[in-house]
């Protein structure tokens, strides 16, 4: 599939979009429709972070 050094990419890429992506969902209105979509997927990115890291053990 991937190699160890495409894994370590992709997930060093995954986690600096969750900070960016953090960091944009701090201004925004908790109950808007963006907020949402957001923190969904940020919860997605955080779940293929989780993969990435068990899969490289």
């Amino acid at each position: 599939m991937f190699s160890r050094l495409e894994l370590r990419l992709i997930k060093s890429t995954l986690k600096s979009r969750i900070e960016k992506e953090t960091t944009e969902l701090k201004q925004l209105d908790e109950d808007s429709d963006e907020y949402m979509e957001k923190a969904n997927d940020l919860m997605v990115l955080g779940a293929l972070v989780s993969k990435i890291g068990n899969s490289q053990h």
